[in-house]
């Protein structure tokens, strides 16, 4: 399936390095659509469930890694045949499939948002929304496994690599905006 040029903005990560929280300021100063993927992910789930709102943690917990994952995809190529140009909040697990991998790559310029372990553990442990566990252990102490897993494949479809550390989503979106080329990413009116 082609998906044209390069033209959305997709951000990647593990939990917590600030995706979502980049990403609407990151579409505030490209004036551009955000697509929080999870967000996509709970409507596409709340279309075949009549039960109560979901997040997509809970879908995750509740219906196990490979439906979520089947609704991720599923998701994603929606969101990839938008008409006009997007920022798109993915979701950390986003690259465990290798034609989202080649999807993102394809239809996006890619930024792999990373942050020390000890950091994203403290933001997740921080954080309301739940993030149920994928490898049996507390959520926040298999951080590690996910980063040894998913490092090399958001290296590898990353264009570009920004450290956050303790930086705030708005230093770290003009960052990124400003390292983009103007002509491509700038107000799409």
């Amino acid at each position: 399936m082609q998906f044209g040029p390069r033209v959305h903005l997709a951000l990647l990560g593990l939990r917590c390095s600030g995706k979502s929280s980049v990403g609407r300021e990151l579409a505030r100063l490209l004036d551009r659509e955000l697509v929080d993927l999870d967000e996509r992910i709970v409507r596409l789930f709340g279309a075949e469930d009549t039960s109560p709102a979901r997040t997509a943690g809970l879908i995750l917990e509740e219906r196990g890694e490979s439906r979520f994952r089947d609704l991720e995809e599923t998701a994603l190529v929606e969101t990839l045949l938008a008409p006009r140009p997007l920022v798109i909040a993915t979701g950390g697990g986003v690259v465990e499939r290798p034609a989202n991998r080649r999807r993102l790559a394809g239809a996006c310029v890619c930024v792999w948002l990373r942050a020390p372990l000890p950091e994203l553990a403290r933001r997740m442990r921080s954080d309301p929304t739940p993030r149920p566990s994928l490898t049996g252990a507390d959520p926040a102490d298999e951080l590690e496994a996910l980063a040894r897993r998913r490092d090399p494949w958001y290296a590898a479809t990353a264009d570009l690599a920004y450290d956050c550390g303790l930086r705030g989503p708005e230093e770290i979106a003009r960052a990124i905006a400003g390292a983009l080329d103007p002509a491509r990413f700038r107000s799409q009116g």
